[in-house]
Parts: structure tokens; C-alpha cells; sequence
């Protein structure tokens, strides 16, 4: 199995150094949770990685729709559907994980944030960022 499930690249970037920032930070974090589901490790370091996840969404997700709303982001209301499904979907992973002992490789959670970040970045972030320039 990788060592990383979403590999970082210039596609991401977005123009806006603070979001970039904390879209770079929020891969590392996504792909130590990888490697720990991967090795299978300790119980309490798979909800370490996932409390940061979910801390650092809930984070970078607030910056991002004051910049929105700083901007008159017209796609407003969209943008934030898209992040409060995700929080959602992440937060159910999160408790079958801890529940239920489903901390294994290739867990739905991986793929949802895998996703997430391939997807929303590169479409729904872009497209902000340059109607907000």
C-alpha cells in the first residue's frame, strides 16, 4: 500500500496563499491517517489523526467561507453545502470507526477525503478564487 493516499500537487493550488496553506496541511494530515490505518496502528493514534482531521476542516471550512463572504461570493450557499455534506459523511465515518473498530486500509473515510480533496479543490475552491479576484 502507498505511503500517501492523496499525493500534493501544483493543481491544488488555488491563489490564495492562506487557503493553499491549509489545504497543503490538511493532505499531510490526511495521509498520516492513511498510513496509520495502513499499518493498522494503535486505536487511540487513528482518533488522534481523526480529531485533527475534523479540527482542521472545521477551521480551514470557517476561513474559507469568511473569504466568501468577504468577497460576495455569489455560489455562497452552494460552496458551504459542499462543506457541511462533508463534515457530515466524515463525522459518520468517524463514529463507525471508533465504534466499530473499522480502522482498516481502504476504509470509506479514505476515499471520501480523497475525493474531497481531488474534487472540491480543483473545482469548487478554483472557481471561487477567481470570481473572488
Amino acid at each position: 500500500m502507498a505511503d500517501t493516499l492523496v499525493e500534493w500537487n501544483n493543481s491544488f493550488l488555488i491563489g490564495i496563499k492562506e487557503l493553499d496553506h491549509e489545504h497543503k496541511s490538511l493532505v499531510v494530515d490526511i495521509n498520516r491517517l492513511h498510513q496509520e490505518l495502513a499499518r493498522q496502528g494503535e486505536i487511540s493514534e487513528i482518533e488522534k489523526c481523526l480529531g485533527d482531521i475534523y479540527a482542521r476542516m472545521q477551521a480551514h471550512f470557517a476561513l474559507e467561507e469568511h473569504f466568501m463572504k468577504e468577497h460576495d461570493y455569489p455560489f455562497f450557499d452552494e460552496h458551504k453545502r459542499e462543506h457541511d455534506q462533508l463534515l457530515d459523511n466524515y463525522t459518520e465515518y468517524m463514529v463507525q470507526i471508533l465504534n466499530d473498530a473499522g480502522a482498516s486500509p481502504g476504509n470509506p473515510i479514505e476515499h471520501t477525503l480523497k475525493h474531497w480533496v481531488v474534487n472540491h479543490i480543483i473545482t469548487s475552491d478554483k472557481k471561487m478564487s477567481l470570481m473572488a479576484q
